[in-house]
């Protein structure tokens, strides 16, 4: 899980497997532990008699299996069922498991899609976009609850990861397509962008045209992109390329070097990429 979890019983012998992410789980700490760090990805479908058995036998904690058990007998809120098992094991804070609970509850009520959407939003802001565009793609397989307005805000999340992975020709159709159902500025505004950014002038124009955008306007997006491709880190990396064919003198072995930082830089970015 990324970090040393104290345990105070001895673990389970076999894991529950939490198959929406393909998790092992061996105690009642590491499963607190995912559920504080990722409570919008957790939903009424951990609330299940095979997690109660678990509990029950690989961890023989009878007790607290009884009452998570009456409390799903008793239809209890999603959130009550978190907390208790959150309590269980004494590995969160009060503090801590009231802000999980707070959370779960925030959403429980809310449609599978909906919740769903929060669920790919929190992998945006946690930078896991590739994450996040399979839940966002995963969600517009089925959008009979949601309505167009909500469809067009995911579409747009789309274009918006698209764009941080470099990949605006996708950006671009996923921002123009958020627009004809959300018509939100921010879409439109996000398409030509992405249109400016993928360097296609004609594209730019016909957009232009076919939105009626004054040629003010038109200009304001074209001097953006232009300042956030000329801002300090960008030159700054420049001047380093120049510093260093410099300080090499030899002409050969500066685009050696260069090679290498390409070649690194590509492999990072291809690990980023990764579907």
């Amino acid at each position: 899980m990324g970090e040393l979890i104290y345990c105070r019983k001895p673990i389970a012998a076999n894991p529950f497997y939490i198959d929406e992410v393909g998790l092992n789980i061996y105690s009642l700490e590491e499963l607190s532990y995912y559920i504080f760090h990722n409570p919008y990805l957790c939903d009424f479908s951990l609330a299940e008699m095979d997690l109660i058995q678990w509990i029950s036998d690989e961890l023989d904690e009878k007790e607290v299996a009884k009452q998570l058990k009456e409390l799903l007998s008793e239809n209890a809120p999603f959130h009550m069922f978190v907390g208790r098992l959150l309590s269980s094991c004494g590995y969160l804070t009060q503090s801590e498991i009231r802000q999980t609970m707070e959370v779960i509850a925030s959403i429980e009520n809310k449609s599978e899609g909906e919740c769903k959407k929060i669920r790919a939003d929190r992998l945006m802001e946690k930078n896991k976009i590739e994450d996040a565009i399979y839940e966002y793609e995963n969600i517009l397989l089925d959008t009979s609850d949601l309505s167009n307005f909500l469809i067009g805000d995911i579409y747009h999340n789309l274009g918006t990861a698209y764009a941080r992975l470099y990949f605006f020709g996708q950006a671009i159709k996923h921002f123009e397509k958020a627009y004809s159902l959300n018509q939100r500025r921010e879409s439109l505004v996000a398409m030509f962008y992405a249109i400016r950014c993928n360097r296609n002038e004609l594209q730019f124009e016909a957009a232009v045209q076919k939105y009626n955008i004054p040629e003010e306007e038109a200009a304001k997006f074209k001097n953006d992109v232009t300042e956030a491709s000329t801002c300090e880190e960008i030159t700054s990396f420049g001047k380093q390329l120049d510093d260093m064919r410099a300080s090499y003198g030899s002409e050969e072995l500066y685009e050696k070097q260069l090679k290498n930082m390409i070649d690194d830089i590509q492999t990072k970015y291809n690990n980023m990429c990764r579907m």
